[in-house]
């Protein structure tokens, strides 16, 4: 039982975990670029 246990407990953790990191990241990258972009001159030169 305890094998069984393991053997499901652990995959939906590890999706859990990389499904929020992925969204976190892409929340952070998106406002790490929209700030860059507001900030340089790069940003003036495309927007």
């Amino acid at each position: 039982m305890r094998l069984v246990t393991r053997t499901l407990k652990y995959p939906i953790v590890f999706a859990a975990g990389w499904l929020f990191n992925f969204v976190y990241d892409a929340h952070f990258v998106s406002g790490f670029m929209a700030g860059w972009l507001g900030h340089t001159w790069i940003g003036e030169y495309l927007l």
